[in-house]
């Protein structure tokens, strides 16, 4: 996959990681995927894979509040959507917990899992890395119409 955040990024939005900010956040990239000339039925996916993502994202990674979520949006050239999710949580790769539940902890309610199956049917093309740096971690899609 593409380096998203090597790119210039075209659009971006940082907002507080509590779960008020989910609509925003949606329509922000719901707002660009319009632009980029998604169909309406494509970006209801996009949506729902979102506001699944963002919903784990402040579960888990932010669950003070008080971490910050950045949306970078941009286009590939071969015309998909790039997302990148950005947050200043605890390490949290969201696509191996789904895999591995012993990750999450003891918990065996499975309610207490993370859920990636809408967002996995929708992006085919995802990618978790944790920027210990800069301490966060980041979640690359690359969206196809």
């Amino acid at each position: 996959m593409k380096e998203p955040l090597d790119r210039e990024i075209r659009h971006e939005v940082t907002v507080a990681a509590q779960l008020e900010s989910i609509p925003h956040l949606v329509d922000f990239v719901s707002s660009y995927a319009r632009e980029m000339a998604f169909d309406g039925k494509r970006i209801e996916e996009i949506r729902l894979a979102l506001e699944e993502a963002l919903g784990n994202i402040i579960r888990f990674a932010c669950p003070t509040g008080d971490e910050r979520i950045r949306l970078c949006c941009d286009a590939h050239e071969m015309g998909a959507l790039v997302v990148d999710i950005v947050d200043s949580g605890v390490p949290f790769n969201m696509l191996a917990v789904s895999t591995f539940p012993e990750v999450a902890g003891d918990s065996e309610d499975p309610a207490l899992l993370p859920s990636t199956k809408t967002m996995k049917k929708v992006v085919k093309n995802i990618e978790y890395r944790r920027d210990g740096d800069n301490k966060t971690n980041i979640l690359a899609w690359i969206v196809s119409k």
